[in-house]
């Protein structure tokens, strides 16, 4: 099930469909000795099922696209937890607007879900419903926004002076083709409080963060820059804290320390982009913005 040409959509009434998926969770659980596997599950898009005639008959017969999913999740979700393992999902398998499971197809104790959309409101959600959460938001963590859109013959770059009227795009606030624009900075980063607005009980189900970086974009010969050091900064809050003891934020002093790191790496032959240029590192503290 993907949202993008190339890899093909999965016919939850087609019974071949569950010998692939099985031998596939046998074949990585054989090899990765992990506690969890990640299902997937997100960003269904029913328009390929809308054209097979069994799913037509389906639905005309008063089945849903949500009973579609739930007998995908319902059927392979044993797959992953007769290894033992924990199974993880997209967030989108619960709180998905188009297709979506009901809460007892995604049983609490061997069921994750990692958030990617709405930033802290979805983790909110999440953890009220009961379940563990892996924070992924794309308003903080996403590496490869902010690099315009990978499509190709697209007329809206064209604009010599502004956009059509009504639809921002390179101009006044438009995303230039980053659904998820702008870029996400070493300090939107290290600023992110994944506790944000829950409870205490709440808080408790929050596992920690993960960055993601989307390969539409990206491959071997750029992932170093995309990833380091940012993902540096998103290691020390999630480890450290993004706080002082008086409850201050230290994005302050944390960009020397983050500074210095890149050099590190970059003699290590890694190549982390740059933050800032060398004068600010030889002389601390005079490149902030608030002195």
């Amino acid at each position: 099930m993907a949202s993008e040409p190339g890899a093909g959509q999965l016919n939850p009434l087609n019974p071949n469909t569950y010998k692939v998926v099985q031998n596939v969770i046998d074949d990585v659980a054989s090899l990765f000795p992990d506690k969890f596997y990640h299902g997937g599950s997100d960003e269904v898009v029913p328009g390929c099922w809308k054209t097979d005639s069994n799913i037509q008959k389906f639905v005309a017969d008063g089945g849903s696209l949500d009973q579609l999913l739930e007998k995908f999740i319902s059927t392979t979700h044993p797959y992953i937890t007769a290894h033992n393992k924990t199974a993880i999902y997209w967030e989108d398998v619960l709180l998905d607007d188009t297709v979506k499971v009901r809460p007892q197809f995604l049983p609490r104790e061997t069921t994750i879900l990692q958030t990617w959309n709405n930033g802290p409101n979805n983790t909110k959600l999440i953890t009220a419903a009961g379940y563990r959460v892996i924070v992924s938001s794309a308003d903080f963590y996403y590496l490869d926004c902010g690099h315009g859109g990978w499509v190709g013959n697209d007329s809206r770059y064209d604009r010599q002076i502004s956009d059509v009227p009504g639809r921002p795009f390179n101009y006044n606030g438009g995303n230039g083709g980053s659904w998820c624009a702008p870029f996400k900075t070493w300090q939107r980063i290290y600023d992110y409080d994944i506790n944000y607005g829950l409870s205490e009980e709440e808080s408790k189900l929050v596992l920690g963060g993960e960055v993601a970086l989307w390969s539409e974009q990206s491959d071997r010969t750029g992932m170093d820059g995309r990833i380091w050091p940012r993902a540096s900064a998103m290691a020390e809050t999630l480890w450290s804290g993004n706080r002082d003891r008086d409850g201050k934020k230290r994005y302050a002093e944390a960009i020397g320390r983050l500074n210095q790191w890149r050099y590190r790496m970059v003699k290590r032959r890694i190549d982390a982009e740059p933050l800032q240029p060398l004068w600010c590192l030889k002389n601390p503290g005079m490149c902030n913005l608030d002195q």
